[in-house]
């Protein structure tokens, strides 16, 4: 099954792919397809961006 729709990372149309560990929606560009998982995740499992949360 493939699913169009806008990107919620970039905003770009297109084919989508689901992020297994966030859920978000995104574009082939913003998902890493051997790894499952968008880049904002890449950044987080790599250490380049923290999040905290209240």
């Amino acid at each position: 099954m493939e699913l169009n729709g806008i990107c919620t990372s970039c905003g770009s149309p297109g084919k989508m792919y689901t992020c297994n560990l966030c859920g978000n929606i995104v574009c082939g560009n913003c998902y890493n397809l051997y790894k499952g998982i968008c880049q904002s995740c890449e950044k987080v499992k790599t250490g380049e961006t923290i999040k905290t949360l209240r």
